[in-house]
């Protein structure tokens, strides 16, 4: 008796898996393989939208400690810029999604070309998935930033991400004193 015992529990090890235990599995790790690759995107596009507005807090950063040290005012612009100089500002666009142009001085508005003695730094476009705007009261094309480090006017540029993503936006806020701070939201956000 206890030899045909032993013979049913190895002949039960030896049975494998059956069709419909292999198909559950298989739906279980495809459920969770979507969950996290959803997850993944989401957190990839969420880093994006930081580092893009990071960057625009940086060059204002930049441009306000700029003014405040050489004494003059420091603008930065929209730019339309190809990746190669001469660089422009755009003059007229509320759309920073170009990049954007930092320069001290003032710059010839018939061509708009801001010279290189006079430019600071510049930021090529952004990816083309993400948008970046000022929908601000204020929509800004350019800011500038006095001697005192005072800005000519308040307003804010959102960082947007691709349509369809669940991602929250980021926006930049300038206030008439020279602050600059990132808030998640839109203009509403800013203080």
């Amino acid at each position: 008796m206890k030899r045909g015992s032993t013979i049913k529990s190895s002949h039960w090890l030896n049975r494998g898996f059956s069709l419909i235990e292999l198909m559950v599995v298989l739906t279980i790790v495809g459920i969770v393989i979507r969950i996290a690759t959803s997850t993944y995107s989401s957190v990839i596009i969420a880093s994006n939208i930081s580092s893009e507005s990071n960057s625009f807090w940086g060059d204002l950063q930049y441009a306000h400690s700029q003014a405040i040290k050489q004494g003059l005012t420091v603008t930065v612009c929209a730019a339309n810029t190809s990746g190669n100089a001469p660089y422009t500002c755009s003059g007229s666009t509320t759309t920073w999604s170009s990049g954007w142009v930092t320069y001290t001085g003032s710059y010839t508005t018939t061509t708009g070309a801001v010279t290189q003695a006079l430019l600071l730094r510049v930021r090529q476009p952004l990816l083309s998935t993400y948008a970046m705007k000022s929908t601000s009261t204020n929509a800004l094309t350019s800011l500038s930033f006095n001697s005192f480090g005072f800005s000519t006017t308040r307003g804010s540029v959102t960082v947007s991400p691709p349509s369809g993503s669940s991602v929250s936006s980021k926006t930049v806020c300038i206030s008439a004193v020279g602050n600059v701070q990132i808030v998640s939201g839109g203009d509403s956000a800013c203080p």
